[in-house]
């Protein structure tokens, strides 16, 4: 009974958008060339899905934000947590991040693909670029937030620094990381499409949106736009709510709601 109310609690939400959607198409304001109903964009998802152009395209862009996902986490956290030990890193680095970190990636699309050409390199040094400065910007805030008494424990009991960061600051710093992950995650994703509509990637979600908006195909574009929600959510549910359970809840650092 508990499983079934859940699960309720999750599906509301979806099931009043999509009853407010298709109010608006079956109103007669808008024309279904703009805003068709449920059942014809549920007809192009399963068209797409079931020719398999569909999973081609998630795939491509899956790969894309993986790779530059992985990359800029690893340096955002490198930076974030030098930038939070040291005084000297953090000047230097946090004038970057904070004129870096408002420009939205759809700005660096064209740069990008000047810079490192047409194609998936591109599109992945631009995810690394909007990833990073997600992550080095949350990782330096948990750093600096963390509680000095643990850091002193650790000193006086002469424990080496690489240790200290290790079982002490990261730790301490994991609630805000995460949240920087989320946010970097979500970037991640827009750069992508942002990347696949400039460097003119053969697949990609946001080339088969970008292509759809030539043949005025809405639906092809709303199927590219709610697969690209539903798998951010998919990640959200499978990696970082399990992960944050598995840490920071156990340990009594954040609620379980």
């Amino acid at each position: 009974m508990k499983k079934l109310a859940s699960m309720g609690e999750t599906l509301l939400p979806f099931l009043v958008v999509a009853a407010l959607w298709e109010s608006l198409a079956r109103s007669g304001l808008f024309t279904p060339l703009l805003v068709p109903p449920l059942a014809a964009i549920a007809a192009e998802f399963w068209s797409l899905l079931k020719s398999g152009v569909l999973l081609h395209h998630l795939a491509a862009s899956a790969a894309r934000l993986a790779a530059g996902f992985a990359i800029g986490t690893i340096i955002g956290l490198a930076i974030g947590v030098a930038m939070g030990l040291s005084g000297r890193v953090e000047r230097f680095f946090l004038p970057i991040v904070n004129i870096c970190l408002p420009i939205p990636s759809i700005a660096l699309g064209p740069l990008f693909a000047l810079w490192f050409g047409l194609g998936n390199l591109a599109v992945i040094m631009l995810v690394i670029f909007v990833s990073c400065q997600q992550v080095i910007f949350n990782t330096w805030t948990g750093v600096k937030t963390a509680d000095e008494r643990l850091i002193r424990v650790g000193q006086s009991m002469a424990a080496p620094r690489s240790i200290t960061i290790l079982h002490i600051v990261l730790p301490a710093a994991l609630p805000m990381i995460l949240t920087g992950a989320r946010l970097a995650l979500a970037r991640g994703w827009i750069g992508t499409v942002a990347g696949e509509l400039v460097a003119a990637t053969e697949w990609g979600l946001g080339w088969m949106i970008f292509n759809a908006l030539q043949f005025l195909k809405t639906e092809t574009m709303l199927v590219g736009v709610v697969t690209i929600g539903l798998v951010g959510y998919l990640i959200e549910r499978v990696v970082f709510q399990p992960l944050e359970r598995r840490t920071v809840v156990r340990w009594g650092m954040v609620q379980n709601r």
